[in-house]
């Protein structure tokens, strides 16, 4: 049964990790030791593989949640938001629609993603993350 919360898909952790991953994967992972472009999936560590040298390169390494300790799921979140509300999204918005206990990592999120909305398509993403759930939720 399909919930009447829109943002319920975008909530679950697992999806949004194999979303993001995909995404990863079509844009192309770059090893930061020797810049190879061959890559594998180590499911148990939640990391990319270097075919050549071995080097680990974790799923937020090189993007715009490098360094973000908040979930993954977040970021399709607030891709949504920004979509319905015509990129206008404030923080304590965004922190109603997650959940987030404390305001100030928001904050700093928010305005990463709102850049990257600048940039980058945010629908092309949003597509891969619906793929991905309609294949795990409907095989």
């Amino acid at each position: 049964m399909l919930s009447k919360d829109p943002l319920a898909i975008y909530r679950q952790e697992e999806l949004a990790i194999e979303a993001f991953k995909d995404y990863r994967l079509k844009k192309g992972v770059i090893c930061k030791k020797c810049g190879g472009t061959n890559h594998y999936w180590l499911a148990s560590k939640h990391q990319f593989q270097c075919k050549n040298c071995r080097f680990r390169t974790t799923l937020q390494s090189g993007t715009i949640l490098e360094g973000s300790k908040l979930p993954v799921s977040y970021f399709f979140i607030a891709l949504h938001l920004l979509r319905d509300n015509n990129n206008n999204l404030t923080v304590l918005e965004f922190q109603q629609q997650t959940r987030h206990k404390y305001i100030d990592p928001l904050y700093d999120f928010l305005k990463k993603v709102k850049s990257y909305v600048k940039t980058e398509d945010k629908n092309s993403i949003l597509i891969i993350f619906l793929e991905v759930a309609s294949k795990v939720l409907y095989a």
